[in-house]
């Protein structure tokens, strides 16, 4: 069995607390959580551990809350494109919206590289 991040519940359990409140008010509650990051986190994407914490710790609720168990074996292994995008998220030399894109530049090229459409294609 493997665990994982419930992401969605950690999303529906921000977008309940936020209340209508703006995201840049929220932002500034966390505090060094940007708008933006909070954001992605509510559209479902991971966030790296600092901000998970500080979520956590705004939300009153023990990260453990998030953490569930998986038989399911799409569960178990984080892909490649999974860990970049962590990485990229976690840098603290890049802002949000620049590792964002980077990831979304990193996914499309992968594709068309899983797709032989880069010129190295591996099946011929």
């Amino acid at each position: 069995m493997s665990s994982f991040l419930d992401i969605e519940q950690l999303a529906a359990l921000l977008r309940t607390k936020r209340a209508g409140r703006s995201l840049r008010e929220v932002a500034q509650a966390i505090s060094e959580v940007s708008p933006s990051t909070l954001s992605r986190i509510e559209n479902g994407k991971m966030p790296d551990m600092d901000t998970f914490l500080r979520v956590c710790d705004w939300l009153h609720v023990s990260p453990e809350e998030f953490i569930k168990g998986t038989d399911d074996p799409e569960r178990e292994e984080v892909s490649p494109l999974e860990r970049i995008e962590a990485y990229l998220r976690a840098d603290q030399v890049l802002d949000p919206e620049t590792a964002d894109a980077l990831s979304k530049v990193i996914r499309a090229a992968y594709k068309a590289a899983s797709e032989g459409k880069l010129g190295g294609d591996k099946h011929g």
